[in-house]
């Protein structure tokens, strides 16, 4: 017989790592763009895409653990792949290599959970007064 389910992450009190797995930060990766490894792409706009998407993935959290494991290639794979099929050129069997690398790296919350990463939570704004219920006009009020 099993245990409860996890809880929420948003419901938890504890802000370190679920035991096994791998704690990164809520705000993402910081420094510089890597340098893109792999020749440019001969369709301009399939290279324009690449390069907003490239920058766009190195800011996730997830971009932590690729630089630690200098996963470049596989990330600039699931570019490339990914900006053919958006872009049109590509499609069918690269769809499935899109959604295979995704995986592989780490994009979606399933994935993210397969390779045992997850975020820490993000710093907490302080929150809004929440709004006075609206008062219930009766009868006797109005006069009537």
């Amino acid at each position: 017989m099993s245990g409860p389910p996890p809880k929420d992450p948003q419901l938890r009190r504890r802000r370190n790592a679920t035991p096994g797995f791998k704690l990164l930060p809520h705000e993402g990766r910081t420094g510089p763009v890597p340098p893109w490894p792999l020749p440019p792409h001969p369709a301009p706009q399939v290279a324009a895409l690449e390069t907003v998407k490239w920058a766009e993935l190195w800011a996730l959290p997830q971009a932590v653990e690729w630089e630690r494991m200098q996963d470049y290639g596989t990330v600039a794979l699931y570019v490339r792949v990914f900006c053919e099929v958006a872009a049109g050129i590509a499609s069918g069997p690269l769809l499935s290599e899109v959604r295979q690398l995704d995986a592989k790296i780490g994009l979606s919350p399933k994935a993210m959970r397969d390779l045992r990463w997850e975020t820490d939570e993000p710093v907490a704004e302080e929150p809004e007064a929440p709004a006075p219920p609206p008062r219930r006009v009766r009868a006797v009020d109005r006069g009537t």
